[in-house]
């Protein structure tokens, strides 16, 4: 059946869709951010799309509740409850994408799940739309409230539910996995607890019941107080079968969170990267938070004392330290995907096996177990998890497009879930849902007696399998729904990219971000003429580069396609810019006039008139009249600084590639530059150059980009440091190698090992610092550039602000997030980068900062754009170049 995608924004949107369905007996299945492993949010006929039912509705601050819709990303309700002092309990490692409806549907858990439970644990109430087209209320139910009796005249399913559970009390608790988390069938389970306390718990049931016998509209959730205080720590055990008696002892201290890495993990992230000994068999991370937080340090060191560990533990107090830790365990996918061996060849992470849970004392004898079955089976595997709750994440890498490895992975996925069911009492699923991976097992971990009543309680919910079939509650193989295309794709999947992507932050369309363009433009059948919204729509901001587990650039994608079909009228114009005895007189002359042209009654007649030509750039591009633009310099920064060009004997061993903004724009940037680096030693030079062709292959021109990156190759090739102010450009010119095969590439390579951005050169080769100083003075925050931070760069503009004297430096929330200039965007699409820079302007007047910081000329004008003067925006050398002023002074 083909499949169509509806996207809901209301109630209403989804009560039609689901009657259309229903009418003409469609399948649907409920979507949120698309991160699940077991195959849940995917399906035949129609796929509802929650992302756009995003709000959260109701904060209730002092009893510590919270309602909210389904669309409701994790980490943007976290970063909302930080604020005032309250936390949920789950926190799923996908938190960054998945959203509040898919940790209902999974029943989410997360590392601090060990202390703060699982998703039901913290579910008040939630609205359902149920199979049938009627809403139901979903909330505990007191049997001898009249609440429970309107409840049954309502729904006809209510009676027979109580029933069948009831009659099958006995078989329940016989059944009733005896693991501290699971969440593989459906929770019947606390169904026959809470009848035991008279109550109809039916929260409990539809949690983790993944889409296959209610849609969610809304829920209500409880909330807890966020720790105070936290320490991380980092045990390194010389034996693994130290395991078990370390994690008997570290659980009385009632830790937040308990994670291991066993060997094989620790291997394939890296030793060396972390420190970690070659002797060290196994890593425990845990987490800290009960008052007073010394004694239970104390009470870890008194731990630590007992046991065989290859180095001291490493104690981290500050949450930067903390995290650094912690990316012990979140670098395992990264390292998984990008994982590469001489004698296995590219293999990439499969989870057909992820998440098997048994009880916590035999954790450690199950991992023993599956090391011995992968090494037998000759796979590479990372085994890690949550320790302190017996869940154990199983992650092999593996070639599915070899027959070997194909049938490799269905006798290890049936040998491992029988094994847990068999030999350990386990079950097959903790957290992520039993989805289509999983399904088959259901039976067999419970018996066919209570996979009877799973298959009856989905039957009164859903009479004619509407939702999510094939999900749960079959018999179906995993392997008749495996896409082999797309797991051949080195796409993990994940979504990380759609978390920074500025246009799907806007749009909340699975089409209009990176994860799905991605997609698109892979697909075979893939169409140029079909897929022009999706080539036209990135910003080439890079964030998915940097994001992405995998090491997927979706921009560079996107940037061949475009290389392809060049845009004519913007070829047009880098033609004429690439020629100066044309295009710097003209320049000039605007520059002379801009008093004039920009004055509103003239800005208007401009956009006017311009329209014509903008719209051969894009259909969206315009020059609007409310558009402040930079203003232009009457002498170029070559003309002012003329003595330090080669052509005016300019000499040294640094150049500066001041680029095109510098050169022409009258912001003090170059300038600024310039100075800040003769105050420290440096005598730059202006080396000849043209643009570094960020511009120029954003709109297809990969061609004269070359021809640009060439002539600079040469330019450069004397210099010991190339030093530059632009954050597209410090990018651009480290990216060159990719332009080059065989000698230029090996000189691109050379380049790139040369160039600095100017807080890079100041910070790592000049080592500035500037002298204490307690003079009160401005706040200043940072929005770091795009391309800078795809560059690596993210660590220096900020030690800079800190350092400066009379300034406290603010790091604001979503520093990292694009702010929608994106070089010439702004123009070519001004409406979408107007709403992507909301987001940022949010975060810079919440930070409460007197100035903004950047490291590019181009965000500096989207900033000031955004900001309409009332915060004054600055590049970070013109507040060096400023704190030289004050310390001198």
């Amino acid at each position: 059946m083909r499949r169509a995608v509806v996207l809901i924004e209301s109630s209403e949107d989804l009560e039609t869709t689901l009657a259309f369905a229903r009418e003409r007996r469609i399948p649907l299945t409920a979507r949120s951010g698309g991160t699940n492993l077991t195959g849940n949010a995917i399906g035949s006929g129609i796929i509802l799309e929650f992302s756009r039912m995003n709000r959260i509705l109701e904060l209730n601050v002092r009893e510590r509740w919270v309602r909210v819709q389904p669309g409701v990303i994790y980490a943007d309700l976290s970063r909302e409850l930080a604020r005032h002092g309250l936390m949920l309990g789950p926190d799923p490692s996908s938190g960054e994408m998945c959203k509040l409806g898919g940790m209902l549907g999974n029943n989410a858990a997360g590392p601090h799940t060990l202390k703060y439970g699982a998703t039901k644990d913290h579910v008040i109430r939630m609205d359902i739309l149920l199979a049938d087209g009627r809403q139901v209320r979903v909330e505990e139910y007191p049997l001898k409230d009249a609440s429970f009796d309107l409840l049954r005249r309502e729904h006809a399913w209510v009676d027979p539910l109580v029933d069948l559970v009831r009659i099958n009390a006995g078989l329940l608790r016989a059944k009733k996995p005896r693991v501290s988390k699971n969440s593989s069938g459906y929770n019947l389970f606390a169904l026959a607890e809470g009848l035991d306390r008279g109550v109809l718990d039916l929260p409990r049931l539809f949690v983790g019941s993944e889409g296959t016998l209610g849609l969610t509209l809304e829920a209500t959730l409880g909330l807890l107080p966020k720790p105070s205080q936290t320490v991380t720590a980092l045990l390194y055990l010389e034996r693994f079968e130290e395991v078990g008696a370390a994690v008997n002892a570290l659980l009385p201290l009632r830790p937040g969170a308990l994670e291991l890495l066993d060997s094989n993990s620790l291997d394939l992230i890296g030793r060396a990267k972390f420190g970690i000994p070659e002797t060290t068999r196994a890593v425990l991370l845990v987490e800290l938070d009960e008052e007073p937080i010394e004694n239970q340090v104390g009470a870890l060191h008194a731990v630590c004392g007992t046991l065989q560990l290859t180095r001291p533990p490493d104690l981290a107090r500050e949450p930067e330290h903390q995290q650094a830790l912690w990316q012990v365990r979140k670098s395992i996918y990264p390292t998984l995907y990008r994982y590469e061996s001489a004698s296995a060849g590219r293999k990439k992470p499969v989870n057909f096996a992820d998440d098997v849970v048994v009880g916590v004392e035999r954790l450690p004898e199950l991992i023993a177990y599956l090391d011995s079955l992968f090494r037998e089976t000759a796979v590479p595997v990372a085994i890690f998890g949550h320790v302190g709750n017996g869940n154990a994440h199983i992650t092999p890498l593996l070639d599915i497009n070899a027959a070997e490895d194909f049938d490799k992975m269905i006798r290890l996925s049936r040998r491992i879930h029988d094994t847990v069911i068999t030999r350990f009492g386990g079950s097959i699923c903790g957290e992520h849902g039993d989805g289509r991976v999983r399904g088959e097992f259901v039976r067999a971990l419970y018996g066919d007696d209570l996979f009877g009543l799973f298959a009856k309680t989905k039957k009164l919910l859903d009479p004619d399998d509407t939702l999510n079939p094939g999900v749960k509650i079959t018999d179906t193989p995993f392997t008749e729904h495996i896409d082999i295309e797309r797991l051949s794709k080195p796409c993990a999947t994940c979504g990380r990219c759609n978390t920074v992507c500025p246009v799907y932050d806007v749009k909340l369309d699975e089409s209009n971000g990176a994860r799905g363009w991605f997609h698109i433009l892979t697909d075979p059948d893939y169409d140029p003429e079909s897929a022009s919204r999706v080539v036209e729509a990135c910003l080439n901001c890079k964030s998915c580069r940097v994001v992405c587990p995998a090491g997927l650039d979706v921009s560079s994608l996107i940037l061949e396609k475009r290389a392809e079909a060049p845009n004519r009228m913007a070829g047009f114009f880098f033609r004429i810019h690439a020629r100066p005895g044309i295009f710097e007189p003209m320049l000039k002359l605007a520059a002379r006039a801009q008093f004039l042209w920009d004055l509103p009654a003239v800005r208007k007649w401009i956009a006017r008139m311009a329209a014509p030509v903008m719209k051969r750039i894009a259909p969206t591009a315009g020059l609007p009249a409310d558009l402040i633009l930079p203003k232009l310099a009457t002498r170029t920064l070559r003309e002012r600084h003329s003595g330090l060009t080669e052509e005016g004997g300019g000499r040294g061993s640094v150049a500066y590639f001041h680029g095109c903004a510098a050169n022409y724009f009258s912001d003090g940037v170059g300038d600024a530059v310039i100075r800040v680096l003769k105050k420290n030693g440096v005598q730059v030079v202006l080396p000849k150059q043209r643009c570094s062709g960020t511009p120029v292959e954003t709109y297809g021109h990969r061609e004269i980009a070359r021809e640009h990156a060439r002539f600079n190759l040469d330019s450069l090739r004397s210099y010991d440091r190339v030093v530059t102010g632009c954050a597209s450009c410090t990018l651009m010119l480290k990216d060159y190698p990719r332009f080059f095969e065989g000698a230029q590439r090996a000189e691109a390579e050379r380049l790139s090992n040369r160039v600095r951005h100017v807080s890079e050169f100041l910070v790592n080769d000049l080592n500035l610092r500037f002298p204490e100083s307690n003079a009160a003075g401005k706040t200043v925050t940072y929005h770091s550039s795009c391309h800078l931070r795809a560059a690596g760069v993210t660590r220096e503009p900020r030690e800079l602000l800190r350092s400066l004297p009379g300034t406290r430096y603010v790091e604001m929330r979503d520093s990292d997030r694009c702010a929608g200039g994106a070089g010439t965007y702004l123009v070519k699409d001004w409406e979408l980068s107007r709403q992507i820079f909301g987001r940022k302007e949010s975060a810079i007047r919440d930070s409460g900062a007197q100035v903004v910081a950047t490291s590019c000329p181009a965000c500096m004008i989207q900033l000031n754009n955004g900001l309409k003067g009332e915060i004054p925006v600055k590049h970070v050398i013109q507040l060096i170049e400023e704190a030289y002023g004050e310390v001198s002074g």
